[in-house]
């Protein structure tokens, strides 16, 4: 989170060296553990994962569904009955997309990053 591009860096330095192999790897190995090195560190990640694991392990009575337009339609029923109804697909447009709900109803306001389960 603190340096969205040091995940591609150390898959683009495991990719280059799978195919260049050693020893001429080392010098991508290099750059990878200094710019990981140097890059900025968060645990903004860790704390948000575990906050949503925690906010569905005390969520009481069923949890709760997944938004019916996010569901794949494969078959006709799955299409009358309103499965994907609604749901923009974004590749598919030019500018952002205003589709907001990707979250159950009950979970659609809660911030991971800053949510704590209560005690």
């Amino acid at each position: 989170m603190a340096d969205p591009f040091a995940l591609p860096q150390a898959v683009s330095a495991f990719q280059a060296c799978h195919f260049i192999g050693m020893p001429e790897c080392e010098v991508i190995l290099a750059q990878c553990v200094v710019y990981l090195a140097r890059a900025p560190k968060s645990v903004d990640i860790y704390k948000a994962y575990g906050n949503v694991k925690a906010c569905l392990r005390n969520h009481k009575g069923p949890l709760p569904p997944v938004p019916l337009h996010l569901h794949n339609a494969p078959t006709k029923l799955m299409k009358q009955v309103g499965y994907a109804k609604g749901y923009k697909y974004n590749p598919a447009f030019s500018s952002p997309v205003d589709q907001d709900y990707y979250l159950p109803e009950e979970l659609k306001d809660i911030d991971f990053f800053t949510w704590t389960p209560a005690d």
